[in-house]
Protein backbone atom coordinates (compact mmCIF):
# COMPACT_ATOMS: atom_id res chain seq x y z
CA UNK A 1 0.00 0.00 0.00
CA UNK A 2 1.26 2.90 -0.61
CA UNK A 3 2.07 6.22 1.74
CA UNK A 4 -1.32 7.64 2.11
CA UNK A 5 -1.95 11.69 3.17
CA UNK A 6 -2.81 12.31 6.42
CA UNK A 7 -6.16 13.13 7.24
CA UNK A 8 -5.58 16.69 9.12
CA UNK A 9 -2.86 19.01 7.77
CA UNK A 10 -1.38 20.20 10.37
CA UNK A 11 -2.00 17.25 12.44
CA UNK A 12 -4.34 17.84 15.51
CA UNK A 13 -4.68 16.20 18.83
CA UNK A 14 -8.27 16.00 18.34
CA UNK A 15 -10.27 12.61 18.74
CA UNK A 16 -14.07 11.45 18.45
CA UNK A 17 -14.09 7.79 18.76
CA UNK A 18 -17.19 6.16 17.12
CA UNK A 19 -17.43 9.16 14.01
CA UNK A 20 -16.71 7.92 10.48
CA UNK A 21 -13.76 9.86 9.68
CA UNK A 22 -13.11 8.42 5.88
CA UNK A 23 -14.18 6.02 3.17
CA UNK A 24 -12.47 4.05 0.90
CA UNK A 25 -14.09 3.15 -2.44
CA UNK A 26 -12.94 -1.01 -2.92
CA UNK A 27 -13.07 -2.25 -6.67
CA UNK A 28 -11.64 -3.93 -9.99
CA UNK A 29 -12.57 -0.97 -11.91
CA UNK A 30 -11.00 2.16 -10.63
CA UNK A 31 -11.56 4.27 -14.22
CA UNK A 32 -15.28 3.60 -13.73
CA UNK A 33 -15.64 4.67 -10.40
CA UNK A 34 -13.31 7.59 -11.34
CA UNK A 35 -15.41 8.77 -14.09
CA UNK A 36 -18.93 7.86 -12.19
CA UNK A 37 -18.05 9.87 -8.57
CA UNK A 38 -15.88 12.37 -10.19
CA UNK A 39 -18.13 13.37 -13.10
CA UNK A 40 -21.41 12.84 -10.73
CA UNK A 41 -20.63 14.95 -7.61
CA UNK A 42 -17.15 17.15 -9.25
CA UNK A 43 -14.89 15.47 -7.24
CA UNK A 44 -10.98 16.00 -8.46
CA UNK A 45 -9.01 13.06 -8.93
CA UNK A 46 -5.64 12.38 -7.81
CA UNK A 47 -3.75 9.57 -7.94
CA UNK A 48 -1.63 8.29 -5.15
CA UNK A 49 1.57 5.82 -5.81
CA UNK A 50 2.99 5.20 -8.94
CA UNK A 51 1.47 1.94 -9.66
CA UNK A 52 -2.43 3.25 -9.93
CA UNK A 53 -3.59 0.91 -7.54
CA UNK A 54 -4.86 3.85 -5.26
CA UNK A 55 -5.99 7.45 -5.78
CA UNK A 56 -7.89 9.61 -3.79
CA UNK A 57 -11.45 12.11 -4.65
CA UNK A 58 -11.59 15.61 -3.11
CA UNK A 59 -13.72 18.44 -3.17
CA UNK A 60 -12.54 21.76 -2.48
CA UNK A 61 -9.03 20.62 -1.53
CA UNK A 62 -10.26 18.20 0.65
CA UNK A 63 -9.93 14.62 0.72
CA UNK A 64 -13.36 13.22 0.38
CA UNK A 65 -12.62 9.17 -0.13
CA UNK A 66 -10.33 7.02 -1.65
CA UNK A 67 -10.57 4.31 -4.28
CA UNK A 68 -8.45 1.25 -3.89
CA UNK A 69 -7.98 -1.60 -6.71
CA UNK A 70 -9.40 -4.92 -5.44
CA UNK A 71 -9.82 -7.80 -7.24
CA UNK A 72 -13.34 -8.89 -8.01
CA UNK A 73 -14.14 -12.33 -6.29
CA UNK A 74 -16.54 -13.12 -9.78
CA UNK A 75 -14.23 -12.73 -12.42
CA UNK A 76 -17.22 -12.30 -14.72
CA UNK A 77 -18.33 -9.41 -13.29
CA UNK A 78 -16.88 -5.98 -11.87
CA UNK A 79 -16.59 -5.63 -7.98
CA UNK A 80 -17.45 -2.35 -6.10
CA UNK A 81 -17.97 -1.43 -2.27
CA UNK A 82 -17.87 1.34 0.13
CA UNK A 83 -16.19 1.12 3.23
CA UNK A 84 -16.42 4.10 5.97
CA UNK A 85 -14.22 3.96 8.60
CA UNK A 86 -14.71 4.56 12.57
CA UNK A 87 -12.26 6.32 14.71
CA UNK A 88 -10.79 4.28 17.33
CA UNK A 89 -8.23 4.48 19.24
CA UNK A 90 -6.83 0.70 19.77
CA UNK A 91 -7.25 -1.55 16.30
CA UNK A 92 -6.22 -4.16 17.37
CA UNK A 93 -8.17 -3.80 20.66
CA UNK A 94 -11.09 -3.27 19.02
CA UNK A 95 -10.49 -6.41 16.61
CA UNK A 96 -10.43 -8.58 18.85
CA UNK A 97 -13.72 -7.23 20.57
CA UNK A 98 -15.87 -7.66 17.21
CA UNK A 99 -14.31 -10.88 16.38
CA UNK A 100 -15.41 -12.27 19.79
CA UNK A 101 -18.90 -10.63 19.57
CA UNK A 102 -19.78 -12.90 16.54
CA UNK A 103 -17.85 -10.68 13.09
CA UNK A 104 -14.62 -11.60 11.55
CA UNK A 105 -12.05 -9.77 9.88
CA UNK A 106 -11.50 -9.20 6.31
CA UNK A 107 -8.23 -7.16 6.51
CA UNK A 108 -5.93 -7.71 9.30
CA UNK A 109 -4.78 -4.55 11.40
CA UNK A 110 -2.64 -2.93 8.97
CA UNK A 111 0.06 0.22 9.57
CA UNK A 112 -0.10 2.63 6.58
CA UNK A 113 2.92 5.40 6.60
CA UNK A 114 1.29 9.10 7.67
CA UNK A 115 -2.23 7.51 7.68
CA UNK A 116 -2.32 5.36 10.88
CA UNK A 117 -3.67 2.04 11.63
CA UNK A 118 -6.21 0.63 9.86
CA UNK A 119 -8.65 -2.72 9.63
CA UNK A 120 -11.36 -3.49 7.78
CA UNK A 121 -13.99 -6.11 9.30
CA UNK A 122 -17.59 -7.53 9.04
CA UNK A 123 -20.53 -7.36 11.73
CA UNK A 124 -22.24 -10.37 12.88
CA UNK A 125 -24.80 -9.82 9.92
CA UNK A 126 -21.62 -9.91 7.31
CA UNK A 127 -21.69 -6.04 7.13
CA UNK A 128 -18.08 -4.56 6.86
CA UNK A 129 -16.82 -1.30 7.66
CA UNK A 130 -13.34 0.19 8.86
CA UNK A 131 -11.58 0.96 11.78
CA UNK A 132 -9.16 3.35 12.10
CA UNK A 133 -6.81 5.26 14.57
CA UNK A 134 -5.50 8.37 12.59
CA UNK A 135 -1.82 9.53 12.98
CA UNK A 136 -2.78 12.93 12.59
CA UNK A 137 -6.11 13.34 14.35
CA UNK A 138 -9.66 12.90 13.42
CA UNK A 139 -11.47 15.49 11.24
CA UNK A 140 -13.04 17.88 13.36
CA UNK A 141 -16.81 18.21 12.85
CA UNK A 142 -18.53 20.45 10.54
CA UNK A 143 -21.87 21.39 8.46
CA UNK A 144 -21.91 18.94 5.40
CA UNK A 145 -21.66 21.22 1.68
CA UNK A 146 -22.98 20.08 -1.28
CA UNK A 147 -20.56 17.34 -2.38
CA UNK A 148 -19.70 16.03 0.84
CA UNK A 149 -20.64 13.23 3.26
CA UNK A 150 -23.49 14.16 5.66
CA UNK A 151 -24.38 10.82 6.59
CA UNK A 152 -23.82 6.89 7.80
CA UNK A 153 -26.80 4.47 7.96
CA UNK A 154 -26.19 0.38 8.80
CA UNK A 155 -29.12 -1.28 6.57
CA UNK A 156 -29.90 -4.62 9.26
CA UNK A 157 -32.21 -7.11 9.36
CA UNK A 158 -32.09 -7.30 12.85
CA UNK A 159 -31.85 -3.85 14.21
CA UNK A 160 -32.46 -4.69 17.69
CA UNK A 161 -29.11 -7.38 17.83
CA UNK A 162 -27.13 -4.65 15.61
CA UNK A 163 -27.57 -1.72 17.70
CA UNK A 164 -26.43 -3.59 21.07
CA UNK A 165 -23.03 -4.69 18.73
CA UNK A 166 -22.57 -1.06 18.11
CA UNK A 167 -23.33 0.09 21.40
CA UNK A 168 -21.15 -2.53 23.18
CA UNK A 169 -18.21 -1.54 20.78
CA UNK A 170 -18.30 1.81 20.48
CA UNK A 171 -20.61 2.99 23.67
CA UNK A 172 -23.28 4.92 21.33
CA UNK A 173 -26.60 6.30 23.32
CA UNK A 174 -29.28 4.52 21.38
CA UNK A 175 -32.18 6.56 20.39
CA UNK A 176 -35.75 5.11 18.55
CA UNK A 177 -35.88 7.49 15.30
CA UNK A 178 -39.67 7.70 15.82
CA UNK A 179 -40.18 10.69 13.05
CA UNK A 180 -38.03 9.68 10.47
CA UNK A 181 -40.29 9.03 7.48
CA UNK A 182 -38.43 6.21 6.49
CA UNK A 183 -37.17 3.16 7.47
CA UNK A 184 -34.32 4.55 9.87
CA UNK A 185 -35.17 2.85 12.81
CA UNK A 186 -32.06 3.65 15.20
CA UNK A 187 -29.89 6.96 15.49
CA UNK A 188 -26.16 6.10 17.21
CA UNK A 189 -24.92 9.46 19.04
CA UNK A 190 -22.09 9.80 21.49
CA UNK A 191 -21.76 12.78 23.49
CA UNK A 192 -24.53 14.35 22.45
CA UNK A 193 -23.59 13.93 18.65
CA UNK A 194 -25.56 11.83 16.14
CA UNK A 195 -22.80 9.78 14.35
CA UNK A 196 -25.10 7.33 12.50
CA UNK A 197 -28.59 5.36 11.90
CA UNK A 198 -29.50 1.98 11.66
CA UNK A 199 -32.34 1.37 9.16
CA UNK A 200 -34.21 -1.76 8.65
CA UNK A 201 -34.28 -4.25 5.88
CA UNK A 202 -37.22 -5.91 5.15
CA UNK A 203 -37.19 -9.24 4.35
CA UNK A 204 -38.70 -8.88 0.80
CA UNK A 205 -35.26 -7.11 0.01
CA UNK A 206 -32.68 -8.91 -1.91
CA UNK A 207 -29.99 -6.85 -0.42
CA UNK A 208 -27.54 -7.77 2.08
CA UNK A 209 -26.76 -5.85 5.17
CA UNK A 210 -24.66 -3.02 4.67
CA UNK A 211 -23.39 0.40 5.65
CA UNK A 212 -24.77 2.87 3.27
CA UNK A 213 -22.84 6.69 3.17
CA UNK A 214 -25.15 9.66 2.36
CA UNK A 215 -24.04 12.48 0.07
CA UNK A 216 -24.93 15.92 0.77
CA UNK A 217 -26.91 17.71 -3.21
CA UNK A 218 -28.07 20.90 -3.98
CA UNK A 219 -31.28 19.13 -5.35
CA UNK A 220 -31.97 15.34 -5.04
CA UNK A 221 -34.13 15.34 -8.47
CA UNK A 222 -31.30 16.49 -10.71
CA UNK A 223 -28.68 14.26 -9.14
CA UNK A 224 -30.81 11.20 -9.79
CA UNK A 225 -31.41 12.42 -13.21
CA UNK A 226 -26.97 13.26 -13.45
CA UNK A 227 -26.60 9.56 -12.23
CA UNK A 228 -28.94 7.78 -14.62
CA UNK A 229 -27.32 9.80 -17.94
CA UNK A 230 -23.74 8.49 -16.04
CA UNK A 231 -25.27 4.54 -15.98
CA UNK A 232 -26.34 4.17 -12.51
CA UNK A 233 -29.47 2.42 -11.46
CA UNK A 234 -32.19 4.31 -9.16
CA UNK A 235 -32.67 2.09 -6.14
CA UNK A 236 -35.02 3.82 -4.20
CA UNK A 237 -36.14 7.16 -5.68
CA UNK A 238 -37.42 10.56 -4.32
CA UNK A 239 -40.64 10.13 -2.45
CA UNK A 240 -42.41 13.00 -1.08
CA UNK A 241 -43.32 11.11 2.52
CA UNK A 242 -39.57 10.66 2.90
CA UNK A 243 -38.13 13.66 3.90
CA UNK A 244 -40.16 15.79 1.23
CA UNK A 245 -38.60 13.97 -1.26
CA UNK A 246 -35.11 15.38 -0.67
CA UNK A 247 -33.52 11.39 -0.48
CA UNK A 248 -32.27 8.87 -3.28
CA UNK A 249 -30.93 5.75 -3.60
CA UNK A 250 -28.62 5.00 -6.55
CA UNK A 251 -26.51 1.95 -7.66
CA UNK A 252 -23.12 3.03 -10.05
CA UNK A 253 -22.25 1.02 -13.07
CA UNK A 254 -20.42 -1.18 -10.91
CA UNK A 255 -24.12 -2.25 -8.66
CA UNK A 256 -22.29 -0.42 -5.23
CA UNK A 257 -25.56 1.90 -3.55
CA UNK A 258 -24.57 5.40 -2.49
CA UNK A 259 -27.48 7.60 -0.95
CA UNK A 260 -28.12 11.32 -2.26
CA UNK A 261 -29.31 13.98 0.44
CA UNK A 262 -30.51 17.33 0.41
CA UNK A 263 -30.20 18.52 4.25
CA UNK A 264 -31.15 22.03 5.29
CA UNK A 265 -30.04 21.56 9.26
CA UNK A 266 -33.36 23.00 10.39
CA UNK A 267 -32.45 20.12 12.58
CA UNK A 268 -28.86 19.60 13.80
CA UNK A 269 -27.32 16.68 12.58
CA UNK A 270 -23.70 16.15 12.39
CA UNK A 271 -21.19 14.01 10.43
Amino acid sequence: MPTLPALNSPVTAERLPGKFIFADFFTSDIEAARRFYGELFEWEWRWIGTDQSYGIFYHDDIAVAGVVLHESPDNDRAYGRWIFYLSTDDVAKKVAEITTGGGRVMLEPTRVPDRGTLAVIADPEGAPFGLLNSDSGDPADYRSAPGEWLWISLYSRDVEKASNFYRSLFGYDVTRADDAGDELHYILSKNGVARAGISHLGAESNSFPTWLGYVQVDDVGAYVARAIEKGGVVLQGPDPAILDGNLAIVADPIGAPIALIHWTYGVEAAR
